[in-house]
Formats: C-alpha cells, sequence, structure tokens
C-alpha cells in the first residue's frame, strides 16, 4: 500500500508540475495526466478536480473588442492576438472538457463517472461552459464570468449551488436542472436570455439583487421552499406562467420594466409584493393563490389582469396605484379581499362567479370607470371611497349608490343606500 501510495504521489506531483509549464501542450499533458490518475484511483479524485478547478480560477484576459455574449470558442480563437493566449484558451477547454466528460450522467454506464464531487469555480473565466446533463454534489460558481453560453440543462445538483455575484455575459440555460439545495443567484447578472423551465428548487431559492437584462423564462418551475427575489431587476419580460410556488415567495423592491406573467400559477404559501414596480403589463389570470396575499406600497403603470383567479386565503392590497386598467372577471375571492388606500385611475371592473364573498375598501379612489356585474350576492363595504364624477360608476353593489353632493375636493363619495320610508 505504501509503495502504491508513494506512486501516486510521484505521478501526482509530475502532473501538477506539468501544469505550470510556459507550454501549452505540456500543460494539456498534465491535465490529462490528472485525468488518467483520478480515474485510477477514485479516493484522490476530489483532489484532482481541486486542482483542475484552481487552474481555471486562475486569471485569463479577454480582449475588449470581443462580445462576450455571442462569443464562441472558434471565435474568440480569432480575435485573441496573442498566440501564447490562444494557446492558453485550449489549455482552459481541455480542463472544462475533463470535468464534463466525468460529471455526465451518461458516463454511469461505462465506469467513468466520478461521483460525490464538489466543484468550486470562484470567480473563473468560463468559455462556453457546458455542464448539461452532469450531475455533482456540490458547486460553487460565485462571481464567476461565463463568456459565451452557459449549459446547465438538465443538470442535478446534490447539494448547494451558488452562483452569488455571476456575470452571465450569453444565454443561460438551466432548463430542466434539479436542485437538491439551496440554489443562490443573489446579485448575479444575466446580460442576455435566460431559460430556468421547468426548474426544479428543492430547498428554496434566492434571486436577490439580481438582474436580468433581457427575458427571463421560469415557465413550469417549481420552487419549495423559501424563494426571494428581493431588489431584482427584470429589464424584458418575466416569464412565471404555470410556475408552482410550493412555499413563500417575495418580491420586494423589484423592478418589472416589462410584461409580468404569472399566468396560471400556482401559489400555495404566503406571497408577497411590496414597494414592486410593474411598469407595462401584469398578467394573473387564471393564477391560484393558496396562501394568504399581501400587495404593498406597489405601482401598476400598465393593465393589470386576475381574471379567473382564485384567493383561497384573502388577499390584502394596501398603498398600492394601478395606472392602467384592472380586472378581477370571475375571480374568486375565497375569505376575503381588502382594498385599503388604494388608487384606481382607469377602468377597474369586479365579477365573480361565487355568492357570499366579501370585499372591503378603506379610503379607495376611482377616478375611472368602475364595473360591478353580479353583486348580488357579495358582501362588498366602502369606508371613505369615493370615484371622480358620477357617471365613472357604472353599476354600483347592491346596498350602494354615489353621493349627488360633492365633497370639498370635488369627488363623489360611495354611501349606502336606504329605501324610501313607505307610509300605509
Amino acid at each position: 500500500m505504501d509503495a502504491t501510495e508513494r506512486r501516486i504521489t510521484d505521478l501526482y506531483g509530475k502532473a501538477v508540475d506539468q501544469l505550470g509549464s510556459d507550454k501549452a501542450a505540456v500543460r494539456i499533458g498534465g491535465i490529462l495526466a490528472l485525468e488518467r490518475l483520478a480515474q485510477a484511483n477514485p479516493g484522490h479524485r476530489q483532489t484532482i478536480v481541486e486542482v483542475i478547478c484552481a487552474y481555471l480560477r486562475m486569471p485569463f484576459l479577454i480582449p475588449s473588442s470581443v462580445d462576450l455574449g455571442s462569443t464562441t470558442p472558434y471565435t474568440l480563437q480569432n480575435a485573441i492576438p496573442d498566440v501564447e493566449q490562444k494557446q492558453e484558451m485550449q489549455v482552459r477547454l481541455t480542463a472544462q472538457a475533463v470535468l464534463r466528460r466525468h460529471l455526465l450522467d451518461s458516463a454511469k454506464s461505462d465506469g467513468e463517472f466520478w461521483s460525490g464531487l464538489r466543484l468550486d469555480l470562484t470567480g473563473a473565466s468560463l468559455l462556453s461552459f457546458n455542464l448539461s446533463s452532469c450531475e455533482f454534489d456540490e458547486g460553487v460558481f460565485a462571481h464567476a464570468s461565463f463568456v459565451g453560453t452557459a449549459r446547465f440543462g438538465g443538470l442535478k445538483f446534490g447539494r448547494s449551488a451558488s452562483f452569488r455575484g455571476a456575470y452571465f455575459h450569453g444565454f443561460a440555460d438551466f432548463e430542466r436542472a434539479h436542485f437538491s439545495g439551496q440554489a443562490r443567484f443573489d446579485e448575479a447578472h444575466f446580460a442576455r436570455p435566460c431559460e430556468f423551465s421547468e426548474v426544479n428548487f428543492d430547498a428554496g431559492a434566492r434571486f436577490d439583487k439580481a438582474k436580468f437584462t433581457k427575458e427571463a423564462v421560469f415557465k413550469t418551475a417549481n420552487f419549495h421552499g423559501v424563494t426571494v427575489f428581493d431588489d431584482a431587476e427584470f429589464l424584458e419580460a418575466a416569464v412565471f406562467t404555470r410556475a408552482d410556488f410550493i412555499s413563500d415567495i417575495r418580491f420586494l423592491r423589484v423592478t418589472f420594466a416589462n410584461q409580468a406573467r404569472f399566468l396560471q400559477a400556482r401559489f400555495r404559501g404566503p406571497v408577497t409584493f411590496g414597494a414592486t414596480r410593474f411598469d407595462k403589463e401584469a398578467l394573473f389570470s387564471a393564477a391560484h393563490f393558496e396562501g394568504r396575499v399581501r400587495l404593498r406600497h406597489s405601482q401598476f403603470s400598465g393593465g393589470v389582469a386576475f381574471k379567473e383567479c382564485r384567493f383561497a386565503a384573502g388577499a390584502s392590497i394596501r398603498d398600492t396605484v394601478f395606472n392602467g386598467n384592472v380586472t378581477y372577471r370571475d375571480a374568486e375571492m375565497g375569505s376575503g379581499v381588502t382594498f385599503q388606500e388604494v388608487k384606481f385611475e382607469q377602468k377597474v371592473t369586479f365579477t365573480a362567479p361565487q355568492r357570499g364573498r366579501t370585499i372591503n375598501f378603506h379610503r379607495v379612489l376611482f377616478d375611472g370607470p368602475t364595473v360591478f356585474l353580479n353583486s348580488e350576492g357579495w358582501a362588498v363595504r366602502f369606508w371613505g371611497c369615493s370615484v371622480a364624477t358620477r357617471e365613472n360608476m357604472r353599476s354600483a353593489p347592491y346596498g350602494w349608490v354615489v353621493s349627488g353632493g360633492a365633497l370639498p375636493s370635488g369627488r363623489h363619495e360611495i354611501v349606502r343606500w336606504n329605501a324610501p320610508l313607505v307610509l300605509p
């Protein structure tokens, strides 16, 4: 055993020495020698992977003239003027290929899969990085720079994964990835579109302070555990269609600069939107809110659709302004919805297919056309609410009317209707 270990140590030392060579071909030989050593000696695989990752963490300069988002190894090779840098790029691509080759799920069948590994690529510059359909225990990519397309589709993380502060210059593909531990994308920057469709976040996800410059797609993603998008920026469309939020979900101080789509999304736990800005349309049609909904101090500049939504545990909407048209057509209000200090500047429509639902309005301002349909069985209450003109109230809820006299502000208050006294 001692002789075997001495032999392994000798081979390991020689391979590591090769990585320090000034010749690219020798460095490539060193990486491949380490690969052979790890394949033959499973107990040394983690150590060898740490050496390969440490090599990838070393600085690699890319000319400023290169478009980091769309570049490929071929175009980058042609754009680098320095011969040594061209050769170094080939060394790094070899190191990346070694990691992929032994982390592929398909490698299990031929005995080349390396299980239970931890990758630490903190701050690394990774070129057209591809770990799609791979599997490993833990990955640390904090502050890494992904040049060109980054492929993680179908990847399985056995434990935690950190992309905190990572910069994705090109398309980021995480479709059908599986995060068994917590996934951290806080402060990450996505310069091109990113794809998180059908992703499973088993232990929560953090996207606080993340910046999505282009379209961000989370269709049919499953969010288990607490999910946080605080201070995130979506500069293009944010797509959460049919996403399933199993636990708490929080959007505090989030900017949706373009369309926000939560169509048919399912919120099983509490959901909070606080100080959130919707610059374009916000679409929640057919979404199911099974936990309590809290909407605070937010601004909706475009149209808002809550058509056919289900608020099973009720909702509380406070200190919020709706600048565009709002519709609650056929929404099921569950245990009730409360609007407090809310302003509707354009048309708002309330209809419901069920009876006995409660809607409370406290100091709400209705500036545009206001429509209540099929409200006979509702328990609708107004406290200190008013409309800009009497004509704006197209159909008041049963038992309520718009006052004839104007308030000092020129507005008209919504008051209870009292039946006229009929003398015998």
